[in-house]
């Protein structure tokens, strides 16, 4: 059987109708590459650090831009504010970061590792650098600099494309919508 297809006939297809083919479905690729990575990852820091993968991404983020605000942490890492907000104090607890509102804007929370959190850090990147090695084994250099560059373009593109589905959904209500 073909991946992407579900063993059956297709009898109660509808004519016209267009199924995926998951071989060459580049979102396909990327949300399972995605998921199988974000599940693995948060196993592996949880058991040996004692942190899932959205603390993760944060300190990450902090190491990357020290002084960060939580928003734009939350924003270059995708992850949800209200997640962002509960991990901060979690690692503030943990004596990981300190976070200091800004006095000009109280919406404004900047985000530093402290020492403790700087030698957590050092610990994951070299676990998560191992497990990126294992993931692009068998791509060369250049291949690697071309798949990241080609992420890079897709990503670009997102919002574009999201913006395009609430544009036509938009419509499609409008036209629903009695005159």
């Amino acid at each position: 059987m073909k991946p992407g297809t579900s063993g059956t006939s297709g009898a109660a297809r509808k004519k016209g109708t267009t199924a995926l083919d998951l071989d060459v479905y580049v979102p396909h690729h990327l949300t399972v590459i995605a998921n199988r990575w974000s599940r693995g990852s948060s196993r592996i820091y949880l058991k040996r650090f004692g942190i899932g993968v959205n603390e993760w991404r944060i300190i990450s983020m902090i190491a990357v831009e020290p002084g960060v605000t939580a928003q734009r942490a939350g924003l270059v890492t995708s992850v949800d504010k209200g997640i962002v907000s509960r991990a901060v104090k979690e690692m503030e607890a943990q004596g990981l970061v300190t976070a200091t509102q800004d006095d000009g804007d109280a919406r404004k929370t900047s985000l530093i590792l402290t020492a403790k959190g700087y030698d957590l850090h050092d610990r994951v990147v070299a676990v998560a650098l191992e497990r990126e090695k294992r993931l692009l084994e068998g791509l060369s250099p250049n291949e690697v600099r071309h798949l990241a560059r080609l992420l890079a373009r897709i990503r670009e593109n997102l919002p574009a494309v999201n913006a395009r589905v609430f544009e036509q959904e938009e419509a499609k209500a409008k036209a629903k919508r009695p005159k």
